[in-house]
């Protein structure tokens, strides 16, 4: 065993992060198509051409530790062209063998949508895997994560709340034991792989701006990784985890929070702000698609949608709500 990894409190720590897209679909391919990701047909999808992708982003991977970087952040999505990682897992074995020193942040499992005693053997395996050097982020997922698995959009989050518990006590109290709950049950639970930190790995929630999200993780201590909104969101959503962790009853530093930067790269500044537009904001890629998919009815809490309606850009749906 070893000790959980430490959050800095006195520098920035900086990840290195790819979505991996499958960089061949043009705007030509998916201009007949209403939705680009459940809408849009995975006929276009070339696996020899997903294989040299695959180990382009690999080599940047082993590059990122090799010159320093603190750590290597991985996601995943389902039905997207945008991100070719179904399975962040899968991704995160590879960055352990691939890596020597940095830390690996699994930003994150859609444990809504899984079996949370799987996960729990899963994270374990690659903090083992790793030599303790993984953080685990847990996701409610997007919508579309949420209707292609065929659960009820209202059940997601209360889903996502009992698996985080019951992964929890996976890894810290000794099986076999009995769970049953009100979404999962379980005769027996002993799950033989026991993550290498203790108590466990260090636990982060990443979200697009649900402050219902936020309060969440304020109440659990988890740090709120912010997925790129803008700054006076950013700053606003700041504030209400600060006063939930007041009312918790513990002061909030540095170590709570995050912010997802987006990078990119041009031949000059005027050709970079033209491409970033759409890089920025992808309204017209990976969130295209009717309103059902993005933000279906009960998704979000009537309290979610109340607070939203605080913020200061006054919108209550936003891209699907994390």
């Amino acid at each position: 065993m070893v000790e959980q990894l430490a959050r800095p409190k006195d520098k920035v720590e900086v990840y290195w992060f790819s979505e991996q897209p499958y960089g061949h679909v043009t705007d030509a391919d998916l201009e007949p198509y209403e939705s680009g990701r459940l809408g849009f047909p995975n006929t276009y999808f070339d696996p020899a051409k997903a294989n040299v992708l695959y180990n382009q982003y690999h080599e940047q991977y082993a590059l990122a530790d090799e010159v320093g970087f603190d750590g290597i952040m991985s996601n995943e999505h389902h039905a997207s062209y945008w991100c070719m990682k179904p399975s962040v897992n899968l991704d995160a074995a590879v960055i352990s063998k691939l890596t020597k020193n940095c830390k690996i942040a699994i930003l994150g499992n859609v444990i809504a949508i899984n079996d949370p005693v799987r996960m729990a053997e899963e994270i374990a395996m690659l903090d083992c895997y790793s030599g303790g050097r993984i953080i685990s982020g847990f996701v409610r997922g997007t919508a579309v994560e949420t209707l292609q698995s065929g659960i009820k959009p209202t059940d997601n989050r209360e889903r996502f709340e009992e698996a985080h518990d019951l992964i929890i006590k996976c890894w810290t109290e000794p099986g076999p034991f009995r769970y049953e709950g009100k979404h999962y049950q379980y005769h027996a639970v002993n799950p033989w792989v026991r993550p290498m930190q203790d108590p466990h790995p260090d636990i982060w929630f990443p979200g697009t701006g649900s402050p219902e999200s936020v309060v969440w993780a304020a109440r659990h201590q988890h740090p709120y990784m912010n997925l790129g909104a803008l700054v006076d969101t950013t700053e606003w959503l700041k504030n209400v985890y600060i006063e939930t962790a007041h009312e918790t009853g513990f002061q909030p530093g540095p170590e709570h929070f995050g912010y997802l930067l987006r990078c990119l790269v041009a031949d000059t500044d005027e050709e970079a702000i033209e491409i970033g537009r759409e890089f920025l904001w992808t309204m017209g890629h990976r969130q295209r698609g009717p309103r059902e998919h993005n933000d279906p009815p009960g998704y979000q809490s009537r309290e979610a949608v109340k607070v939203k309606s605080q913020r200061p850009t006054g919108d209550v749906a936003g891209g699907g709500g994390l």
